[in-house]
């Protein structure tokens, strides 16, 4: 079982950079050509815009779920490195990962509901607006049942007694200095 899971977490993290990486390729191409359409004005490109917004939305959102499940999102951590390997640096750890927690599920929640609310159209390509909000509650999920896992893992640091987790669990000594 645990073995199933590492192999759906490995390959989320594919799908989270592909989906970002062409978001990106996306962004590069449709932005190369509204430049040169500026310079050479052989086409209109009036659609690109709409192509932009997703294509940014979908790029951020996944991008941000990619960076914590990896733990590699940015944070300030003198608190927690002042605090160390001792207990209090991991409840201090637990108290942090419980707040994230409590935002990725509200993100979810109301990221749910703007999508599922949202019953217009695009004006040019004419796509539902919800493929826009979508990556909103997608991310906010996968970033919550991360904490969740983080959660657990530090728990289990507690029950043990052992206070010498890191102060951001999963990351190297080199990452939080």
């Amino acid at each position: 079982m645990l073995e199933l899971l590492q192999r759906l977490d490995k390959n989320l993290g594919r799908v989270l950079k592909g989906i970002c990486i062409l978001c990106m390729v996306i962004l590069c191409v449709v932005l190369t050509g509204v430049v040169l359409v500026r310079f050479f004005p052989f086409a209109k490109l009036s659609w690109s815009d709409e192509i932009i917004e997703w294509a940014f939305a979908w790029m951020v959102f996944m991008g941000a779920a990619a960076l914590w499940r990896e733990k590699a999102h940015f944070c300030v951590d003198a608190l927690s490195c002042k605090l160390g390997n001792r207990f209090s640096g991991t409840c201090l750890a637990v108290f942090v990962e419980s707040a994230s927690l409590v935002f990725f599920l509200a993100l979810a929640h109301y990221g749910y509901m703007l999508a599922s609310n949202a019953n217009d159209r695009s004006p040019i390509l004419e796509w539902p607006r919800p493929l826009w909000y979508s990556c909103i509650p997608l991310a906010g999920a996968i970033m919550a049942l991360y904490s969740v896992q983080n959660l657990i893992s530090l728990i289990a640091v507690i029950i043990k007694g052992k206070g010498d987790c890191l102060s951001n669990p999963g990351r190297t000594e080199e990452q939080n200095v």
